[in-house]
């Protein structure tokens, strides 16, 4: 039987910020090695968590929280950045990877995706890395829902999402078997 998601609850809401791109920040050098800017942080990542937060998730089965912050060695930045939704080709017909219903949902997806082995540590004695993954992708779909994407569309975005990270993403996801 498969475990059902209830919900997810932030503490405090996450606050979701747009980095803007500024010429000058062409000059502020994150990296000397290899000359990476604040300008190029800004396009790989332009969308940060302005706070940090807990994400507490409920499901039929269990309950877990956890926090999300920055881990970001270069910039020394406690908030968490990502690259909106890795949205490419055919896919941009759902939706594109800058409608803000996407941001929140892609935000949590792709934190839980970075750092799945610490989350999953939590509880793996109560699911299998499958059913993690699954979960990483319910958790998306409810989120899109809860953003105003409606049910199919949230389902669709969703279920592609787990189907890439089962085919494409399967190497990544058998660190946890181990």
């Amino acid at each position: 039987m498969k475990n059902k998601l209830i919900d997810v609850i932030f503490q405090p809401f996450p606050q979701v910020g747009q980095r803007i791109k500024k010429d000058e920040d062409k000059n502020i050098i994150l990296d000397s090695k290899s000359g990476y800017t604040l300008y190029d942080d800004k396009e790989n990542f332009p969308s940060i968590f302005e706070n940090i937060f807990n994400v507490l998730v409920i499901t039929e089965k269990y309950r877990f929280i956890f926090e999300v912050k920055g881990h970001n060695k270069i910039a020394n930045d406690p908030r968490y950045r990502w690259n909106n939704a890795d949205i490419k080709g055919v896919l941009k017909y759902f939706c594109s990877p800058d409608d803000r219903r996407i941001i929140l949902p892609s935000g949590i997806h792709d934190y839980m995706l970075e750092f799945k082995a610490e989350i999953y540590a939590k509880i793996k004695y109560v699911c299998t890395p499958d059913e993690f993954r699954r979960l990483t992708s319910d958790i998306f779909i409810m989120l899109c829902e809860e953003q105003g994407f409606s049910k199919m569309k949230s389902k669709l975005m969703g279920n592609l999402v787990d189907c890439f990270q089962k085919y494409f993403q399967k190497r990544k996801w058998r660190s946890l078997d181990g």
